[in-house]
């Protein structure tokens, strides 16, 4: 499996040419047209009591998940729980269903075997230098520069706007986000063009470095906030606050991240807090998550770049305010025993399946 990096050289589109391109994600978007203010945010709409909901949600969830580090301990904590005159019901069902995941499908030693033969057996590979663990590990984040080549750039852009026109109306999204999901897995990546969204040993080195070597696939999705959209409340990829890592993400930028198009904002150092946003306290009040944090940073980079991040780091998408796309493609990977949020088995395409090699199916999780 050869992997491809170089600079890119990318010329300016004319502006009919992308006024045709968004044009074309307008209905995936769930959209009719792009706002004359692109600049202004969309509002959320949440209500003091849904803010204050989710708050009282999140911190008991947290107590309960990082009362332990076992799932024996983490269910006699749910039961403690569970066993209070206060205790939410929704709080025990989401913790149980995440304590009765189905668990690894794959034997352990062939997820061994896979991370072997991608050279990520030692936990001090040659994939990520020193520096770059250091940072991972105090930031909570790392750019892994440029992976992709501008050729596979095209090629992937082409493959991304078929299948958005594809879906048109009917694709997943939030107002003026357009998104599929499951991108790996599915018939858009039956020829390999997108494998090294979640194949490519750099990124592995990191997802490694974070959850040790047992590892596996996660989830995938194309996200594209147009114009005028995607501002996201600071938020973290997991229901509550951890203690030890649970998920990494990987945002792969299909085009370049600026401060004028949506870059994503992290918060340095968030990622060991133990505690998740929407259940964080300032002055005795719930966050307000949609507002700036102190200390945030805007990621930025060129296309091709990845950015790996513990998926517990408190970040969030901008507001696009270019006139262009701002294309981006996520991967989500877990540790071996825990519970996917794709149903790989079921839901990959069989023609991608088919052609999958055997360090793949241990990272995918498959059969």
């Amino acid at each position: 499996m050869k992997y491809l990096s170089g600079t890119l050289h990318e010329t300016e589109p004319t502006e009919g040419v992308m006024d045709r391109e968004i044009e074309r994600y307008l209905p995936a978007a769930g959209i009719q047209s792009i706002p004359e203010e692109l600049g202004r945010p969309e509002p959320t709409n949440r209500t003091p009591q849904e803010v204050s909901e989710r708050y009282a949600f999140t911190t008991a969830a947290t107590k309960i998940w990082c009362a332990a580090d076992t799932e024996s301990g983490r269910r006699q904590a749910l039961e403690a729980y569970r066993a209070t005159p206060d205790a939410q019901p929704a709080v025990v069902q989401r913790v149980l269903a995440f304590l009765q995941g189905a668990g690894a499908r794959r034997p352990t030693h062939e997820i061994e075997d896979a991370m072997a033969s991608l050279g990520l057996a030692h936990p001090d590979n040659e994939l990520l230098s020193a520096e770059e663990r250091a940072s991972l590990d105090r930031d909570g984040y790392l750019n892994l520069g440029v992976l992709l080549s501008q050729e596979r750039l095209m090629q992937m852009r082409a493959r991304y706007d078929e299948a958005v026109v594809a879906e048109g109306a009917d694709a997943q999204h939030t107002k003026g986000i357009a998104r599929i999901a499951d991108t790996v897995i599915m018939p858009m990546n039956r020829d390999g063009l997108l494998d090294e969204i979640f194949m490519h040993p750099r990124l592995l080195a990191a997802v490694r470095h974070i959850l040790g070597v047992h590892i596996k696939f996660c989830g995938s999705n194309y996200h594209c906030p147009l114009p005028g959209y995607g501002h996201q409340p600071i938020h973290a990829d997991f229901v509550w606050g951890v203690v030890t890592p649970m998920v990494v993400n990987a945002v792969w930028m299909i085009d370049a991240f600026t401060e004028e198009n949506g870059a994503t904002r992290v918060v340095p150092g968030s990622h060991a807090w133990g505690v998740h946003p929407a259940g964080h306290a300032v002055d005795g009040k719930p966050l307000d998550c949609e507002a700036e944090f102190p200390g945030q940073r805007l990621v930025t980079g060129d296309a091709g770049s990845c950015i790996v991040y513990n998926a517990h780091l408190w970040h969030g998408g901008t507001q696009n305010r270019s006139n262009r796309l701002r294309r981006a493609q996520h991967a989500f990977f877990t540790r071996a025993n825990f519970i996917q949020s794709a149903d790989v088995p079921v839901a990959i395409d069989s023609a991608v399946q088919a052609r999958l090699s055997p360090e793949q199916r241990a990272l995918l999780d498959i059969a």
